[in-house]
């Protein structure tokens, strides 16, 4: 384990440890500066409190470490509270875990380099280890999900019930000795209601491929999926297979309908609201009610009293009932919604899906196939947005310069009550987000110094964080508005300080983003590898590096050694006419391409200079007419060994 990572182990042990002691001012924590300011932002704070072995280790790389440490939050069983669990999980049985409904997950980061997950039964399920996703059939006991050692640091993880019948029997995470789970990003929910489209039925890959899950990701929200194949909104008045009851009950149970033999569900518990709150729902619900011969005025009326009774559940969220996409009950849908809003919910929202797909995405007449889901997908997300408000990334989503630079550990007020610091000269960090502004904030103390802040590599802001008192989650900087995008933010420790300042150092807590424009273009950061890219090349190669990324860990790369072409590209299907904006984070020798093209118009480029350095390339209003976009790079070398390094491609609507 590199010597950072270890600090930082190091750092979330000693605070578990720590934490019967009376007096953060007595006993700063190791992990940053105490409530006074002066102890562990001195200069030779590191040397001062980490055990004296440590340090005499650290030089050659070798530590030992007692998997004692690890007890509590950050061990990976039941009681770590570093595992979030999103969706319908029951959690009554002490020794297991179990997840209802498909699309259900756990999530989590975890440092080292193999994790393991322990199961009671055999399941089917996909693991999501740093945004690469494995699939496991009727997999128990405990399963190696890293058959391949990763790359020693903090890595993410998902855990994914598949399918509408498969459930998670959760026992736990076997880490690496020394490894810890880290808590994962606070991101807000949204909740999918609906039938087998919202379930992904004939798409290739189900609960992966389906509108719902596609949106969830793209919004970086956390998702769940309460649908089940063949149901409809209304209670039936007889037994279909396996879908003895309508959602209009089902929604407010646990599990899914497999465990209901009647209407009523007996034996399926009812769902307790209190274990998380929806900021937004979603409601495509009316295709099989047709099925049923349901009339239209039941129908309407059953909707407006489902409307009514999410709302008691969800006092806050902002509910959104779609048009099914054939249009089934589109007018009884719209009223439903009306009846609500002329009762006082303001926050009740129809969403007209006419011509949002066509028969061709429709391979049996009801159900999307892949390329109609991603077509519904880029028609909800710009919907869905605004309403989201402010996304909050905490300091382990940051992209550091030099993990030997910033140390991290507890610190009671910040936000989750841990940050990142450093006291090194041009010591940074950089966070790319999606939206119209940004917030920075941080702690103020005796010892914090000046920071440099820029979006988008722009002219520098200089912070001065000196407080005569300890301060934390305070608002330090607020970017101007912004352009619709994606941006990138860059915080730097200038080594500068206040004249009373007893340090300089600069602190890594929390951003918050305000809505804005969308990223469409998947791994747009290339830390899935090439997954959503089409590639080829003659002569050269197309491959992915984490050397030098300009955020992240990992880079695209055309390279070669004689003459050579080579091209990476990603092409956008159900995009909505207007004008649109490409930007990408290039270096490397000239005459690379950023080019798009198929959009409805003759195609566009900008061609790169040579640069050891990353510099941005834009190409905005680009009119799309035609529905689709290719977006790409292009490589054409005639002598010599030109290369290329992409990272960070946005494509959005202006």
């Amino acid at each position: 384990m590199k010597f950072a990572a270890r600090l930082a182990s190091l750092a979330r042990s000693r605070r578990r440890h720590q934490s019967a002691r009376p007096s953060r001012e007595r006993f700063p924590s190791p992990g940053h500066s105490s409530e006074s300011g002066d102890m562990t932002h001195h200069p030779h704070f590191a040397r001062a409190s980490l055990p004296r072995r440590l340090l005499r280790l650290a030089g050659i790389g070798a530590l030992a470490w007692s998997a004692a440490a690890l007890a509590g939050t950050g061990n990976g069983d039941l009681s770590d509270s570093n595992i979030s669990y999103v969706g319908r999980w029951d959690k009554s049985n002490g020794a297991t875990f179990r997840s209802y409904w498909n699309g259900s997950y756990l999530s989590t980061k975890f440092t080292g380099t193999t994790v393991k997950v322990k199961l009671a039964a055999p399941t089917r399920f996909k693991a999501i280890i740093d945004g690469v996703a494995s699939d496991y059939w009727d997999a128990s006991g405990t399963i190696n999900l890293t058959p391949t050692a990763l790359a020693n640091g903090t890595h993410t993880l998902k855990i994914v019930a598949k399918y509408e019948y498969t459930e998670l029997p959760f026992q736990g995470l076997v880490l690496d000795a020394g490894a810890a789970t880290v808590k994962p990003d606070a991101l807000p929910l949204v909740e999918f209601i609906g039938d087998s489209i919202t379930s992904g039925v004939v798409t290739s890959d189900m609960v992966f491929t389906d509108y719902a899950w596609l949106t969830g990701e793209r919004l970086g929200a956390d998702h769940t999926q309460i649908s089940y194949p063949g149901i409809s909104l209304v209670d039936p008045t007889w037994e279909k297979p396996n879908v003895p009851t309508g959602m209009e009950s089902l929604y407010f149970k646990l599990q899914q309908a497999t465990h209901c033999s009647d209407v009523a569900c007996t034996g399926n518990p009812a769902w307790d609201f209190a274990n998380y709150a929806a900021k937004l729902v979603v409601v495509n619900l009316g295709s099989n009610d047709v099925s049923k011969s349901v009339p239209g005025a039941t129908f309407q009326s059953r909707y407006t009293t489902f409307l009514q009774n999410i709302r008691a559940k969800y006092p806050n969220a902002d509910i959104f009932a779609l048009r099914t996409f054939n249009g089934f009950y589109q007018a009884e849908t719209q009223a439903a919604v009306n009846a609500r809003a002329s009762a006082g919910d303001a926050k009740v929202h129809y969403i007209d899906t006419s011509g949002w797909i066509d028969a061709g995405d429709l391979p049996d007449s009801l159900h999307p196939n892949d390329a109609g889901h991603v077509k519904i997908t880029y028609r909800l997300l710009p919907i869905l947005l605004p309403y989201l408000g402010v996304v909050t990334r905490n300091d382990t989503s940051f992209s550091y310069d030099n993990t030997a630079n910033w140390l991290s550990g507890a610190q009671n007020g910040a936000y989750l009550n841990d940050n990142h610091w450093s006291s090194v000269t041009n010591a940074s960090y950089q966070l790319p987000f999606a939206g119209t502004q940004v917030k920075l904030y941080g702690g103020q103390a005796p010892a914090h110094g000046i920071a440099a802040v820029s979006v988008d590599g722009g002219a520098e802001t200089f912070v001065d964080a000196y407080s005569a008192t300890r301060k934390d989650d305070v608002l330090l900087w607020t970017s101007p508005v912004l352009s619709a995008g994606t941006h990138t933010l860059k915080v730097r420790n200038t080594g500068a300080r206040n004249a009373n300042a007893t340090g300089n150092f600069v602190v890594g807590d929390r951003v918050d983003v305000i809505d804005g424009g969308l990223n469409l273009l998947s791994n747009a950061g290339f830390e899935n590898g090439l997954g959503g890219w089409n590639t080829g090349a003659n002569g050269g190669t197309v491959s992915t590096a984490t050397t030098r990324p300009n955020s992240g860990a990992s880079h695209l790369v055309h390279s070669g050694t004689a003459p050579y072409w080579a091209y990476s590209a990603q092409t956008l299907t159900g995009l909505s006419s207007g004008q649109y904006t490409v930007k990408a984070w290039v270096r490397g020798t000239a005459g690379h391409q950023l080019y798009v093209k198929n959009f409805g118009g003759s195609p566009v480029s900008v061609t790169s200079v040579a640069s050891d350095g990353y510099t941005q390339l834009t190409i905005s209003n680009i009119n799309v007419t035609s529905g689709s976009a290719e977006i790409g790079f292009w490589t054409s070398v005639g002598s010599g060994t030109g290369w290329l390094h992409v990272d960070d491609v946005t494509f959005y609507k202006q």
